[in-house]
């Protein structure tokens, strides 16, 4: 990601706490945001009121705050990390033309 430019961020609606033991389980080589408030959930439109949960999402930001790119979905949905890799490509090629 960073050879593109690119941070990759993790938020998620659970304390700070509970990604302390979740993190160190999983080993994962970025940073885990706390939204125990909801904000960031319910400004992606991604905040499922019901279960008072995020539905599964990735967001592409570009360097100037534009939403460029995003995803949601329930848990079960798997993730493509090459389809990132390419609108990121996509991204690059254009702010470069």
């Amino acid at each position: 990601m960073r050879a593109r430019g690119a941070v990759f961020l993790a938020i998620s609606g659970d304390s700070t706490f509970s990604h302390e033991a979740f993190l160190k389980a999983q080993n994962f080589p970025f940073p885990l945001l706390s939204d125990i408030h909801r904000q960031a959930i319910r400004a992606y439109g991604v905040h499922d009121e019901d279960r008072n949960v995020a539905y599964r999402s990735t967001f592409i930001v570009d360097r100037d705050g534009l939403l460029r790119w995003g995803q949601a979905g329930d848990r079960h949905m798997v993730r493509d990390g090459s389809e990132v890799l390419r609108v990121l490509d996509v991204i690059d090629r254009v702010r470069k033309a």
